[in-house]
């Protein structure tokens, strides 16, 4: 990948203006991300698809195909497999190309499963070619690349970690249910 940082000159001046323009390009392509995940993890099926392209494709390894037919394969199988999920989004690379973008993304992916089923652990990275129609990003294609994974046993209750958490914390549900979904915060 290219040097991502071009050179800034004085404010105002052409390339600080590029400069921005490339911040904005890959916040809004952060954010494109980051709202995927939080659809994968609450479950939010039109959040999830609202990010790729009608056209675009997903390999997943355990599924290759549309993008937009993996939101749902995944939406269903969380509903018969009652399983919570949390990706947690760690490094970001975005090299810019015009209307174009290639992003690695390092994702932590964790799977708790219900009844005490131990919990797995995935760390790999999503290489995603993305593209820019009418001022918005989102992905076209979607290649997931697997680097490592790992089983833990579940503590299948809260109290048995951290001391107790108490009864009254909020704890995460699927969508509409979490609180990231009320009304006022």
């Amino acid at each position: 990948m290219s040097n991502a940082y071009p050179e800034v000159d004085h404010p105002g001046s052409a390339s600080t203006s590029d400069a921005i323009a490339d911040l904005i390009a890959k916040q809004k392509l952060y954010e494109n991300l980051a709202m995927y995940c939080r659809g994968q993890d609450r479950k939010e099926l039109d959040a999830m698809k609202a990010t790729f392209w009608p056209e675009a494709t997903d390999n997943h390894g355990m599924f290759v195909g549309s993008a937009d037919e993996f939101c749902e394969w995944s939406y269903e199988n969380q509903k018969s497999t009652r399983h919570k999920s949390h990706h947690y989004i760690t490094n970001v690379i975005i090299e810019l190309d015009g209307d174009f973008a290639k992003r690695e993304s390092s994702v932590v992916y964790v799977m708790v499963k219900p009844d005490g089923e131990p919990t797995d652990v995935m760390g790999g990275r999503y290489r995603d070619l993305c593209e820019r129609r009418s001022g918005e990003w989102r992905v076209l294609r979607r290649t997931v690349i697997f680097d490592h994974t790992a089983q833990f046993p579940s503590a299948n209750a809260f109290a048995a970690v951290f001391g107790g958490i108490p009864e009254t914390a909020r704890v995460g549900d699927l969508f509409p249910n979490d609180a990231i979904y009320e009304t006022e915060w």
